[in-house]
């Protein structure tokens, strides 16, 4: 289900329609004013929101968000995974790619690196364009905003991680790197899982022994090689996927 997702400072009553938001509900959803439709404030709090004119909203909290769906299409109801993404700072706009994905996945915490091997670090628009996709991303699949966190060092991120940690990397550390599965083989949808991901090259082997040395669990993923991007997105979708199947 889509949902129109407030930014902060939200509340019941009036609410001004920045000028992208505007131009997101009467363009690209091309609604008419008194048009009704579901809200959601960054607390995950619902509203009946009615577009009193080109620039306002009424808000008014409901129980019901179902009744007044901006369309009918169908929305994962079930729990998620509790997700954080570690993924490195990458080059040009793959970080834009990633982030989107991720939050469409439903990833709780997406956290930003910078490792040995980053090659440029985010600007402030950078990280500003990021917070703008992923607000267009809840838009478009009704998934929770997820928490975004840096750019963090790479033992910062350790530091932060939270339950089974898994780092993808290509190379065997110690007993060598597990499968995905029998990585998470004792685990329930309800533990916590960190996936950290490294940048175009992989992590240096410094940071893969800071990694395991903290308990991390080595993982090769059973596919193709794979783009630091793409291996971001796959690992996710195939952690939802092993718990919910």
């Amino acid at each position: 289900m889509r949902i129109f997702l407030l930014r902060e400072g939200a509340g019941e009553g009036i609410y001004r329609l920045s000028s992208k938001e505007k131009n997101y509900l009467t363009r690209v959803l091309r609604l008419e004013i008194n048009s009704t439709f579901t809200a959601k404030d960054r607390d995950g709090r619902f509203y009946k929101a009615f577009l009193f004119d080109g620039d306002t909203l009424a808000l008014e909290p409901t129980d019901a968000p179902e009744e007044t769906l901006l369309d009918s299409l169908s929305s994962y109801k079930g729990p998620f995974v509790p997700i954080t993404a570690f993924i490195s700072v990458l080059k040009g706009k793959k970080n834009e790619i990633e982030v989107r994905a991720l939050t469409e996945i439903g990833v709780r915490r997406i956290v930003l690196m910078e490792t040995e091997f980053t090659q440029a670090p985010l600007s402030s628009h950078q990280i500003e364009r990021i917070e703008a996709i992923m607000r267009e991303a809840v838009q478009q699949s009704g998934s929770q905003m997820p928490e975004l966190i840096g750019p963090v060092s790479f033992s910062e991120a350790l530091g932060m991680a939270e339950g089974r940690t898994l780092l993808l990397h290509q190379s065997a550390l110690g007993e060598g790197p597990k499968s995905l599965s029998d990585s998470l083989s004792d685990l329930d949808g309800t533990s916590p899982v960190s996936m950290m991901i490294g940048p175009e090259g992989g992590f240096s082997d410094r940071e893969c022994a800071l990694a395991c040395s903290e308990g991390a669990a080595a993982v090769l993923l059973n596919t193709n090689i794979l783009r630091a991007e793409t291996a971001a997105i796959y690992t996710a979708a195939a952690i939802q996927s092993f718990f919910q199947n």
